[in-house]
Protein backbone atom coordinates (compact mmCIF):
# COMPACT_ATOMS: atom_id res chain seq x y z
CA UNK A 1 0.00 0.00 0.00
CA UNK A 2 1.25 3.12 -0.89
CA UNK A 3 1.82 5.87 1.75
CA UNK A 4 2.45 9.53 2.00
CA UNK A 5 5.61 8.71 3.15
CA UNK A 6 6.33 7.06 -0.02
CA UNK A 7 5.27 9.98 -1.81
CA UNK A 8 6.98 12.65 0.14
CA UNK A 9 10.18 10.53 -1.20
CA UNK A 10 9.65 10.37 -4.36
CA UNK A 11 7.90 14.25 -4.33
CA UNK A 12 11.72 15.06 -3.03
CA UNK A 13 9.14 16.67 0.04
CA UNK A 14 8.17 16.46 3.83
CA UNK A 15 5.36 14.24 4.98
CA UNK A 16 4.13 16.90 6.71
CA UNK A 17 3.81 18.90 2.96
CA UNK A 18 2.26 16.32 1.37
CA UNK A 19 -0.23 16.29 4.22
CA UNK A 20 -0.93 19.94 3.39
CA UNK A 21 -1.47 19.25 -0.30
CA UNK A 22 -3.95 16.33 0.44
CA UNK A 23 -5.82 18.62 2.59
CA UNK A 24 -5.76 21.83 0.27
CA UNK A 25 -3.57 23.74 2.32
CA UNK A 26 -3.67 26.88 0.58
CA UNK A 27 0.17 27.75 1.55
CA UNK A 28 1.75 25.42 -0.23
CA UNK A 29 3.84 26.91 -3.04
CA UNK A 30 2.21 26.22 -6.68
CA UNK A 31 5.35 24.26 -8.25
CA UNK A 32 5.81 22.20 -4.91
CA UNK A 33 1.73 21.06 -5.05
CA UNK A 34 2.36 20.19 -8.67
CA UNK A 35 5.29 17.96 -7.89
CA UNK A 36 3.17 16.25 -4.89
CA UNK A 37 0.14 15.91 -7.16
CA UNK A 38 2.06 14.07 -9.65
CA UNK A 39 3.64 11.75 -6.88
CA UNK A 40 0.30 11.14 -6.18
CA UNK A 41 -0.96 10.75 -9.93
CA UNK A 42 1.87 8.33 -10.47
CA UNK A 43 2.03 6.16 -7.25
CA UNK A 44 -1.67 5.56 -7.42
CA UNK A 45 -2.27 7.08 -3.71
CA UNK A 46 -5.45 7.07 -1.73
CA UNK A 47 -5.22 8.90 1.15
CA UNK A 48 -6.72 7.77 4.48
CA UNK A 49 -9.88 9.09 5.00
CA UNK A 50 -10.46 8.43 8.44
CA UNK A 51 -7.08 9.40 9.46
CA UNK A 52 -7.51 13.04 7.49
CA UNK A 53 -10.72 13.55 9.15
CA UNK A 54 -9.50 13.04 12.28
CA UNK A 55 -6.67 16.02 11.68
CA UNK A 56 -8.95 18.16 9.60
CA UNK A 57 -12.24 17.24 12.25
CA UNK A 58 -13.85 17.30 8.92
CA UNK A 59 -15.71 13.84 7.52
CA UNK A 60 -16.64 14.92 4.06
CA UNK A 61 -19.87 13.98 4.81
CA UNK A 62 -23.28 16.12 4.53
CA UNK A 63 -26.17 15.19 6.23
CA UNK A 64 -29.71 15.74 4.14
CA UNK A 65 -32.89 16.07 6.37
CA UNK A 66 -35.71 14.85 3.43
CA UNK A 67 -39.62 14.83 3.66
CA UNK A 68 -41.46 11.61 2.25
CA UNK A 69 -39.51 9.96 -0.21
CA UNK A 70 -42.47 8.01 -1.61
CA UNK A 71 -43.15 11.33 -3.18
CA UNK A 72 -41.25 11.71 -6.25
CA UNK A 73 -40.54 15.29 -5.61
CA UNK A 74 -37.80 14.74 -2.95
CA UNK A 75 -36.16 11.73 -4.47
CA UNK A 76 -35.44 13.56 -7.09
CA UNK A 77 -34.06 16.37 -5.20
CA UNK A 78 -32.09 14.24 -3.36
CA UNK A 79 -30.55 12.44 -6.58
CA UNK A 80 -29.28 16.56 -7.65
CA UNK A 81 -27.94 17.19 -4.64
CA UNK A 82 -26.29 13.83 -4.23
CA UNK A 83 -24.36 14.57 -7.52
CA UNK A 84 -23.41 18.49 -6.39
CA UNK A 85 -22.16 16.97 -3.48
CA UNK A 86 -20.18 14.46 -5.26
CA UNK A 87 -18.62 17.27 -7.59
CA UNK A 88 -17.42 18.81 -4.15
CA UNK A 89 -16.00 15.85 -3.27
CA UNK A 90 -18.58 15.06 -0.73
CA UNK A 91 -20.99 12.20 0.59
CA UNK A 92 -24.17 12.15 1.36
CA UNK A 93 -25.83 10.53 4.20
CA UNK A 94 -29.76 11.22 4.52
CA UNK A 95 -32.61 11.02 7.12
CA UNK A 96 -36.54 11.18 6.22
CA UNK A 97 -38.39 13.12 8.88
CA UNK A 98 -41.55 11.87 7.11
CA UNK A 99 -41.85 9.20 9.78
CA UNK A 100 -40.13 11.28 12.93
CA UNK A 101 -40.02 14.22 14.15
CA UNK A 102 -36.90 16.59 12.77
CA UNK A 103 -35.04 16.85 15.73
CA UNK A 104 -34.84 13.34 16.25
CA UNK A 105 -33.65 12.96 12.24
CA UNK A 106 -30.78 16.29 12.71
CA UNK A 107 -29.57 15.09 16.06
CA UNK A 108 -29.29 11.75 14.18
CA UNK A 109 -27.16 13.00 11.33
CA UNK A 110 -24.89 15.15 13.79
CA UNK A 111 -24.36 12.12 15.49
CA UNK A 112 -22.93 10.55 12.43
CA UNK A 113 -20.21 13.59 12.18
CA UNK A 114 -21.90 15.23 9.01
CA UNK A 115 -20.03 18.16 8.49
CA UNK A 116 -23.35 20.15 7.46
CA UNK A 117 -27.30 19.68 7.45
CA UNK A 118 -29.34 19.99 4.27
CA UNK A 119 -32.97 20.63 5.22
CA UNK A 120 -35.14 20.11 2.46
CA UNK A 121 -38.84 19.60 4.48
CA UNK A 122 -38.55 22.09 7.62
CA UNK A 123 -41.73 23.04 8.64
CA UNK A 124 -42.24 27.02 9.22
CA UNK A 125 -42.00 26.61 13.00
CA UNK A 126 -39.23 24.22 13.15
CA UNK A 127 -38.01 23.74 16.75
CA UNK A 128 -34.96 21.40 15.15
CA UNK A 129 -33.74 24.44 12.63
CA UNK A 130 -34.27 27.39 15.52
CA UNK A 131 -31.64 25.07 17.73
CA UNK A 132 -29.37 24.39 14.59
CA UNK A 133 -29.14 28.09 14.07
CA UNK A 134 -28.93 28.68 17.90
CA UNK A 135 -25.79 26.30 17.85
CA UNK A 136 -24.39 27.75 14.65
CA UNK A 137 -24.13 24.53 12.75
CA UNK A 138 -23.24 25.01 9.54
CA UNK A 139 -26.61 24.42 7.48
CA UNK A 140 -28.58 25.35 4.33
CA UNK A 141 -32.95 25.23 4.06
CA UNK A 142 -33.53 23.71 0.46
CA UNK A 143 -37.05 23.97 -0.79
CA UNK A 144 -38.24 25.68 2.65
CA UNK A 145 -37.75 27.78 5.07
CA UNK A 146 -38.65 28.53 8.90
CA UNK A 147 -40.23 31.66 10.05
CA UNK A 148 -37.54 33.62 12.45
CA UNK A 149 -34.76 32.26 11.28
CA UNK A 150 -31.72 33.70 9.51
CA UNK A 151 -30.15 31.26 7.36
CA UNK A 152 -29.04 30.42 3.93
CA UNK A 153 -32.30 29.38 2.40
CA UNK A 154 -32.56 28.34 -1.40
CA UNK A 155 -36.30 27.64 -2.72
CA UNK A 156 -38.10 28.26 -6.30
CA UNK A 157 -40.48 31.13 -6.65
CA UNK A 158 -43.78 29.71 -5.66
CA UNK A 159 -45.73 32.91 -5.18
CA UNK A 160 -44.69 33.80 -8.29
CA UNK A 161 -45.33 30.15 -10.01
CA UNK A 162 -48.50 29.38 -8.39
CA UNK A 163 -49.71 32.91 -9.24
CA UNK A 164 -48.92 32.18 -12.65
CA UNK A 165 -50.89 28.83 -12.90
CA UNK A 166 -53.41 30.74 -11.96
CA UNK A 167 -53.63 33.26 -14.93
CA UNK A 168 -52.93 30.15 -17.45
CA UNK A 169 -56.50 28.95 -16.04
CA UNK A 170 -57.96 32.05 -16.26
CA UNK A 171 -56.68 33.01 -19.83
CA UNK A 172 -58.68 29.51 -20.76
CA UNK A 173 -61.21 30.98 -19.49
CA UNK A 174 -62.03 29.59 -16.10
CA UNK A 175 -63.79 31.91 -13.41
CA UNK A 176 -64.17 28.67 -11.14
CA UNK A 177 -61.23 27.59 -9.97
CA UNK A 178 -60.47 25.38 -7.24
CA UNK A 179 -57.43 25.02 -4.97
CA UNK A 180 -56.57 22.23 -3.18
CA UNK A 181 -53.52 22.85 -0.37
CA UNK A 182 -50.69 21.49 1.25
CA UNK A 183 -49.36 21.05 5.11
CA UNK A 184 -50.07 24.37 6.50
CA UNK A 185 -46.68 24.56 8.02
CA UNK A 186 -44.94 24.06 5.07
CA UNK A 187 -43.87 27.31 3.46
CA UNK A 188 -44.27 26.21 -0.08
CA UNK A 189 -48.05 25.61 0.49
CA UNK A 190 -48.64 29.14 2.13
CA UNK A 191 -46.76 30.68 -0.64
CA UNK A 192 -48.54 29.06 -3.09
CA UNK A 193 -51.45 29.92 -2.00
CA UNK A 194 -50.75 32.98 -1.72
CA UNK A 195 -49.55 33.12 -5.45
CA UNK A 196 -53.43 31.38 -6.14
CA UNK A 197 -55.03 34.14 -4.19
CA UNK A 198 -53.23 37.13 -5.78
CA UNK A 199 -53.81 35.35 -9.18
CA UNK A 200 -57.40 35.60 -8.88
CA UNK A 201 -57.10 39.50 -7.05
CA UNK A 202 -55.35 40.12 -10.35
CA UNK A 203 -58.27 39.36 -12.34
CA UNK A 204 -61.20 41.00 -10.23
CA UNK A 205 -62.27 37.21 -9.08
CA UNK A 206 -63.36 36.59 -6.08
CA UNK A 207 -62.27 33.87 -3.57
CA UNK A 208 -64.63 31.13 -2.75
CA UNK A 209 -63.76 29.62 -0.20
CA UNK A 210 -65.79 26.05 -0.67
CA UNK A 211 -63.06 25.84 -3.45
CA UNK A 212 -60.30 25.94 -0.88
CA UNK A 213 -59.71 22.80 0.47
CA UNK A 214 -56.62 21.45 2.65
CA UNK A 215 -54.45 18.64 1.92
CA UNK A 216 -51.21 17.50 3.18
CA UNK A 217 -49.12 17.16 -0.10
CA UNK A 218 -50.35 13.57 -0.37
CA UNK A 219 -51.97 11.26 -2.41
CA UNK A 220 -55.42 9.81 -0.23
CA UNK A 221 -56.43 13.40 1.06
CA UNK A 222 -56.41 15.32 -2.30
CA UNK A 223 -58.05 12.57 -3.83
CA UNK A 224 -60.74 12.40 -1.56
CA UNK A 225 -61.30 16.14 -1.55
CA UNK A 226 -61.40 16.02 -5.14
CA UNK A 227 -63.79 13.66 -4.95
CA UNK A 228 -66.10 16.39 -2.40
CA UNK A 229 -65.06 19.51 -5.30
CA UNK A 230 -66.65 17.36 -8.17
CA UNK A 231 -70.06 16.08 -5.85
CA UNK A 232 -70.54 20.40 -5.21
CA UNK A 233 -73.93 21.50 -6.66
CA UNK A 234 -71.39 24.44 -8.81
CA UNK A 235 -68.27 22.01 -9.43
CA UNK A 236 -65.31 23.64 -10.51
CA UNK A 237 -64.15 24.20 -13.97
CA UNK A 238 -60.42 23.89 -12.44
CA UNK A 239 -58.49 22.57 -9.99
CA UNK A 240 -55.24 23.95 -9.20
CA UNK A 241 -53.00 21.47 -6.63
CA UNK A 242 -50.07 22.70 -4.87
CA UNK A 243 -47.86 19.33 -5.69
CA UNK A 244 -47.89 17.49 -8.64
CA UNK A 245 -48.70 13.86 -6.47
CA UNK A 246 -52.13 15.52 -5.40
CA UNK A 247 -52.73 16.80 -9.10
CA UNK A 248 -52.46 13.18 -10.07
CA UNK A 249 -54.73 12.35 -7.32
CA UNK A 250 -57.22 15.06 -8.60
CA UNK A 251 -56.97 13.09 -12.23
CA UNK A 252 -57.35 10.13 -10.87
CA UNK A 253 -60.60 11.60 -9.10
CA UNK A 254 -62.16 12.68 -11.89
CA UNK A 255 -61.46 9.51 -13.92
CA UNK A 256 -63.44 7.95 -11.20
CA UNK A 257 -66.18 10.28 -11.49
CA UNK A 258 -66.47 10.24 -15.43
CA UNK A 259 -65.25 13.42 -15.61
CA UNK A 260 -63.20 14.30 -19.15
CA UNK A 261 -60.41 16.40 -18.42
CA UNK A 262 -59.60 18.64 -19.84
CA UNK A 263 -62.73 19.21 -21.38
CA UNK A 264 -65.26 19.03 -18.59
CA UNK A 265 -62.47 19.79 -15.76
CA UNK A 266 -58.56 21.05 -16.18
CA UNK A 267 -56.15 20.21 -13.65
CA UNK A 268 -52.57 22.27 -12.84
CA UNK A 269 -49.99 20.76 -10.34
CA UNK A 270 -46.58 22.25 -9.06
CA UNK A 271 -42.99 20.86 -9.00
CA UNK A 272 -42.86 19.08 -12.29
CA UNK A 273 -41.65 15.61 -11.06
CA UNK A 274 -40.70 12.77 -13.95
CA UNK A 275 -44.20 11.04 -14.10
CA UNK A 276 -45.65 14.61 -14.90
CA UNK A 277 -44.33 14.33 -18.55
CA UNK A 278 -45.26 10.71 -18.77
CA UNK A 279 -47.33 10.51 -22.10
CA UNK A 280 -50.45 8.49 -19.79
CA UNK A 281 -50.49 11.95 -17.40
CA UNK A 282 -49.64 14.94 -19.47
CA UNK A 283 -50.10 17.02 -16.37
CA UNK A 284 -49.61 21.05 -17.24
CA UNK A 285 -47.30 22.04 -14.14
CA UNK A 286 -44.85 24.84 -12.67
CA UNK A 287 -41.50 23.51 -12.79
CA UNK A 288 -39.11 24.05 -10.18
CA UNK A 289 -35.57 23.92 -11.16
CA UNK A 290 -34.36 21.54 -9.10
CA UNK A 291 -30.86 20.65 -10.14
CA UNK A 292 -30.22 24.62 -9.96
CA UNK A 293 -31.53 25.00 -6.54
CA UNK A 294 -29.23 21.67 -5.61
CA UNK A 295 -26.01 23.29 -6.97
CA UNK A 296 -27.16 26.30 -4.70
CA UNK A 297 -27.72 24.55 -1.67
CA UNK A 298 -24.71 22.58 -2.01
CA UNK A 299 -22.51 26.01 -3.11
CA UNK A 300 -23.98 27.86 0.18
CA UNK A 301 -23.52 24.79 2.40
CA UNK A 302 -19.59 24.25 1.39
CA UNK A 303 -19.29 28.13 1.81
CA UNK A 304 -21.03 28.03 5.56
CA UNK A 305 -18.51 24.96 6.37
CA UNK A 306 -15.68 27.00 5.21
CA UNK A 307 -16.79 30.75 6.47
CA UNK A 308 -19.12 30.43 9.47
CA UNK A 309 -19.35 34.27 9.51
CA UNK A 310 -20.01 34.76 5.81
CA UNK A 311 -23.44 36.78 5.43
CA UNK A 312 -26.59 35.05 5.16
CA UNK A 313 -27.79 34.29 1.96
CA UNK A 314 -31.33 33.70 0.47
CA UNK A 315 -31.75 32.70 -3.26
CA UNK A 316 -34.89 31.97 -5.40
CA UNK A 317 -34.91 30.65 -8.48
CA UNK A 318 -38.10 31.15 -11.22
CA UNK A 319 -40.47 28.98 -11.76
CA UNK A 320 -41.88 27.44 -15.52
CA UNK A 321 -45.49 26.92 -16.20
CA UNK A 322 -45.35 24.15 -18.06
CA UNK A 323 -48.07 23.39 -20.80
CA UNK A 324 -49.42 19.77 -21.74
CA UNK A 325 -52.29 17.88 -21.79
CA UNK A 326 -54.34 18.87 -18.65
CA UNK A 327 -55.48 22.04 -18.79
CA UNK A 328 -57.74 23.27 -21.42
CA UNK A 329 -60.57 26.40 -22.36
CA UNK A 330 -63.07 26.17 -20.08
CA UNK A 331 -67.02 25.20 -20.90
CA UNK A 332 -69.68 27.49 -19.67
CA UNK A 333 -72.01 24.70 -18.76
CA UNK A 334 -69.43 23.78 -16.20
CA UNK A 335 -68.84 19.87 -15.01
CA UNK A 336 -72.58 19.17 -13.24
CA UNK A 337 -74.81 19.69 -16.57
CA UNK A 338 -72.63 17.67 -18.93
CA UNK A 339 -72.07 14.07 -16.52
CA UNK A 340 -75.14 12.93 -18.78
CA UNK A 341 -72.92 12.40 -21.90
CA UNK A 342 -70.90 9.50 -19.83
Amino acid sequence: MVTSWDIAREASVSQTTVSRVVNGDRRVARETRQRVEEAIARLGYTPNGVARGLATRRTSLVGVVTGDIRNPFYTQLMAALENRLSEQGLAMVYSSAADRPEHVSTRMLKEQRVDGLIVTSALIDSEAIHTLAEERFPFVLANRYVDGVESDVVTGDNVGGSRVGVEHLIDLGHRRIAVICGDPQASTSRDRFQGFCDGLTRAGIELEWELVRQGDFLYDTAYAEARKLLELRSPPTAIICLNDVMALAALNAAYAAGVSVPRELSVLGFDDIALASWDVFGLTTVRQPLDEMARASVQLLVQRIEQPQAPVQRLSFPSLLVRRRTTGPARAEGVAETRDEH
